[in-house]
């Protein structure tokens, strides 16, 4: 197991962290292992249980940083497995088809979110085929997908930093409490002091397994790109066959403009609650503009630069290029 520290005020960025990104139903966080993995306090007392989470083989994991397309993807995979069922898609919020690991600790529960989180422990009797949704650092992934003994599919969704930074500020303020300004945001997510956090090492930490035939990565961009074209992929890497028809259909039901009109990812009730109650600290809408280099605008030079730099240093000789 990982060591598990608690992240105190012992230095600027870490005061700027529990100033601005605590509230009732997250009051501090911790850092683990060799990587200082930033997680709300409450993963120190679910740790054992995440590592010993039973795998099936025939389970599909969506992976990736927060906001770099993660949902989109789920939406995807899901219909995918389960034979384009949009009927039954439109009965259920995705987190309820599409169940994250960490999502019962990542808050409080008893204060905030009760009814939206499914249990680990509930996990276990969801019917199969699950898919299971995770912005874990691989080496914080249950131990039977670490060590090989179970091989589930698994789909890791990237995007560059400078957009996801962007895109996970506006999420945090809607459903996390943040109450900082856009460039201490920033600043902590260079720092790896967001929840999730360094961006770079959880996406290093799957692409040094590359070579493992259960994984495959796909980008927000070629997403964006050409959807056709990563359905066909996602598809054939889950081994499931649908006409050309068909795939046109999916793609049409995940473009942007219909994902932000579906109240079964765009987290419109949550979002709503939290306006009421003062949890969010902003009214934008759960899924924005969905741009790639949307960054370009809304970050200073000043900012865009230091992201640059940041970028090199973490990339040299990985083999690795984000657009």
């Amino acid at each position: 197991m990982a060591y598990i520290r608690k992240i105190g005020n012992n230095n600027e960025i870490d005061k700027l962290l529990n100033r601005v990104f605590t509230f009732s139903a997250r009051t501090g966080y911790v850092e683990v292992g060799k990587d200082n993995f930033c997680l709300p306090v409450y993963y120190e007392q679910n740790a054992e249980q995440v590592n010993n989470f039973e795998i099936h083989e025939d389970d599909v994991f969506i992976c990736g940083h927060p906001k770099t397309g993660t949902t989109w993807c789920s939406e995807m995979v899901w219909l995918l497995v389960n034979n384009l069922n949009y009927e039954e898609a439109k009965k259920q919020v995705i987190h309820k088809r599409v169940f994250q690991i960490e999502l019962s600790f990542l808050f409080n529960t008893e204060v905030y979110l009760k009814d939206e989180v499914t249990s680990l422990e509930s996990m276990r009797e969801i019917k199969r085929p699950r898919c299971i949704k995770t912005h874990f650092h691989w080496s914080l992934l249950p131990k039977q997908i670490q060590n090989g003994t179970k091989k589930p599919k698994m789909i890791l969704t990237l995007r560059n930093p400078q957009d996801s930074c962007i895109s996970l500020y506006h999420h945090s303020q809607m459903v996390e409490n943040y109450s900082g300004t856009f460039e201490e945001f920033c600043t902590l997510f260079l720092a790896g002091r967001v929840c999730f956090g360094p961006f770079w090492k959880q996406v290093l930490s799957f692409w040094e397994q590359r070579e493992r035939e259960n994984i495959l990565f796909i980008t927000f961009k070629e997403m964006k790109d050409d959807l056709l074209a990563v359905i066909r992929k996602v598809s054939s890497f889950l081994g499931k066959t649908y006409t050309e028809e068909e795939i046109e259909k999916l793609a049409e039901h995940l473009s942007f403009q219909s994902m932000k009109k579906n109240p079964s990812v765009n987290l419109e009730k949550v979002i709503e609650e939290n306006i009421k109650s003062g949890i969010a600290t902003s009214t934008d809408p759960f899924i924005r503009s969905g741009q790639v280099g949307a960054f370009k605008s809304k970050m200073s030079p000043d900012m865009i630069k230091k992201f640059e730099e940041w970028n090199r240093e973490n990339l040299i000789g990985t083999g690795l290029t984000l657009e």
